[in-house]
């Protein structure tokens, strides 16, 4: 997401309504949330705040643009005939220490099949929580990946 005021393109549109990829479920994936930091300072100052109290504020205000934009996306993309099966985005990932577990949270609660959901957990042994998440929550309705 390199400018927070993009919308879906034609092109993400046309992917949903004619790719029908089966039992592959896709996710849509958003990266680049860190620039909306900027987005929600400037917001703050604009509306009268102090820079210290808009550096404050600002995470908070980050997070509400970033809800309010995905809200826009997965109406869009809801519409499509193949909608995405889950919506994530993923923050400071150019970072060493980037965290990309709810990445693999959101791939197992997409994925329909139970063999596939076990192969994929099985082989994150980076990730040993996720293993044990889901070994507890088997049989549980999944919630998808809707947390942002």
């Amino acid at each position: 997401m390199t400018d927070s005021h993009r919308t879906v393109t034609a092109a993400e549109q046309k992917f949903f309504n004619e790719c029908d990829t089966g039992h592959v479920p896709v996710i849509v994936l958003v990266t680049k949330v860190d620039d909306l930091y900027c987005r929600a300072i400037r917001e703050l100052l604009d509306g009268g705040l102090t820079r210290a109290e808009a550096k404050e504020r600002a995470t908070e205000k980050q997070g509400e643009l970033l809800e309010k934009w995905l809200e826009h996306v997965k109406h869009e993309l809801g519409m499509c005939k193949f909608p995405p099966k889950g919506y994530i985005s993923l923050q400071k990932m150019h970072q060493e220490d980037g965290d990309c577990t709810l990445l693999m949270e959101c791939t197992a609660n997409v994925l329909n099949e139970e063999g596939l959901q076990r192969l994929f957990i099985s082989t994150q042994q980076s990730s040993i929580g996720i293993c044990v998440k889901y070994g507890v929550n088997k049989g549980q309705a999944s919630d998808g990946c809707e947390r942002i």
